[in-house]
C-alpha cells in the first residue's frame, strides 16, 4: 500500500512498540506519542507527550500534520493503571484513570477526525480490556469503568463518523513481549497455552483494521487465546 501515516499514543510499552512494527512493515509511516521516549524510540518516530494535557496532543497531532501531510490511523492505547479495589480509589485516582483513557481517546479523536476526514477516511483502533467486558478481578474496578468508557465512545463515533469513511473499533489483548511478568497461572488458563504475540498476534489485527480493506466498525475484538470464554 501506499505509505500511511498512523498516530500511536502509549506506544512505549512492549504491546506498543510490537503494533508500531507490524504498522510499519504493512507500510505505515508510524509516530509514537509517548512520554517514554528512549523505549519508543526503538520502534518509531516519537514525540513526548503527556495525553492528559490538551495543548501537548493538539501540538503533537499539529506537528504530525505538518511533517507528513495527514493522518489515516489513530491507534488509542495510552491508559494509566490503578490497582485498588473500589473502596480504596480515591477522586483523584479516578480522575487520572479518566483523564488518561477515554478523556484522552476521545481529545485524540477529535484531533485527529478532520484530517481523517480531508484524506477520504481512516481508522482509529482503540483499546478496551476483558477487565471491562468481563469483569471480575478484584481491584480492577477503575480500570475496568475507564475501559468501558472507551468502549461506549467507540461505538458512538462508529455510527457518527460511518458516513465520513471513518472506521472506529476497539481491540482487548492478552499479549506481551516478555512472558516473565504475568503469573504462570495467567498461561495456564488460556486455550491456546501462550500469551499473545504484540507484533505478530495484535499488530497484524490493528494492520487489518487500519487497511483499505477493511469493512469492520463499531467492533468489539478479542484477541486472548480464547481465555474470554472462562469469564
Amino acid at each position: 500500500m501506499d505509505s500511511k501515516i498512523a498516530i500511536l499514543t502509549g506506544g512505549a510499552g512492549d504491546l506498543g512498540r510490537g503494533i508500531s512494527k507490524a504498522l510499519t512493515a504493512a507500510g505505515h509511516t508510524v509516530v509514537i506519542l509517548d512520554l517514554d521516549t528512549a523505549r519508543a524510540e526503538s520502534a518509531a518516530t516519537v514525540i513526548k507527550c503527556d495525553v492528559t494535557e490538551p495543548v501537548a496532543c493538539k501540538d503533537a497531532v499539529d506537528e504530525v500534520v505538518r511533517e507528513y501531510g495527514g493522518v489515516d490511523t489513530l491507534v488509542n492505547l495510552a491508559q494509566k493503571w490503578s490497582k485498588m479495589t473500589l473502596m480504596e480509589v480515591t477522586d483523584d485516582e479516578m480522575r487520572l484513570v479518566f483523564d488518561s483513557g477515554p478523556t484522552a481517546t476521545l481529545r485524540m479523536m477529535q484531533l485527529c477526525y478532520p484530517h481523517m476526514k480531508a484524506r477520504g477516511g481512516g481508522s482509529v483502533v482503540n483499546f478496551g480490556s476483558s477487565a471491562g467486558t468481563q469483569g471480575g478481578v478484584k481491584g480492577e474496578g477503575a480500570y475496568a469503568a475507564a475501559k468501558e468508557a472507551i468502549r461506549g465512545l467507540t461505538k458512538h463515533a462508529a455510527v457518527e463518523w460511518g458516513p465520513d469513511n471513518i472506521r472506529v473499533n476497539v481491540v482487548c489483548a492478552v499479549a506481551t513481549d516478555n512472558p516473565g511478568r504475568w503469573p504462570a497461572t495467567s498461561v495456564t488458563r488460556i486455550p491456546m497455552g501462550r500469551l499473545g504475540d504484540p507484533e505478530s498476534d495484535v499488530g497484524s489485527l490493528v494492520v487489518y483494521l487500519a487497511g483499505p480493506g477493511s469493512f469492520m466498525t463499531g467492533r468489539t475484538l478479542h484477541i486472548d487465546g480464547g481465555v474470554g470464554t472462562f469469564r
